[in-house]
């Protein structure tokens, strides 16, 4: 990564030119896709761990022009670690306890056989906030829940305010 993110600071404080350049400057991430350049405002911070990545906090959202509508969830921190998402609504999932600003969207399950459809994990949905680039799992009872979750490709909706411009797009 690049220390210019990580610069150390005087007892004085960080000089402010350099601060504001250094947080604005991309870094590399290592990622399932190779070494990629990621601005600040790309990073995604999990609001609570996700269970069993309870060490990762940082993530980057990666999506390919190719494989729309679906996105790459990345780890920051540990390369090896990424999730194949998807919008809810691809899966005919409805949240009735989610609020409309935030975009929620699910783990894919890809299938165990051939010929099966592609299934998400409805009950605990990552919300994404684009405004305070923040997401959390959120786990909701099947009551709370209206949909199969089998995949089925839509047009695409249009995302959230500020999801886009979040999204590391590699052609």
């Amino acid at each position: 990564m690049n220390s210019a993110l990580y610069e150390s600071v005087s007892p004085d404080g960080p000089a402010p030119a350099a601060s504001a350049a250094a947080a604005n400057q991309a870094f590399d991430v290592a990622t399932r896709f190779g070494l990629l350049p990621v601005a600040p405002h790309q990073i995604w911070v999990a609001a609570s761990p996700l269970p069993g990545f309870e060490t990762l906090q940082r993530f980057v959202l990666i999506g390919l022009q190719a494989q729309r509508p679906f996105l790459w969830l990345q780890s920051v921190e540990d390369a090896g670690v990424s999730f194949l998402l998807a919008p809810a609504a691809h899966f005919g999932l409805r949240y009735a306890p989610i609020d409309r600003q935030s975009m929620p969207m699910v783990m894919v399950l890809l299938p165990a056989q051939s010929g099966q459809p592609l299934r998400a994990h409805g009950q605990a949905p990552l919300v994404f906030d684009a405004t305070s680039a923040r997401f959390e799992q959120r786990i909701v009872e099947a009551s709370e829940v209206e949909g199969d979750g089998v995949f089925v490709r839509q047009a695409e909706a249009p995302p959230t305010p500020g999801l886009m411009s979040r999204v590391l797009a590699l052609q």
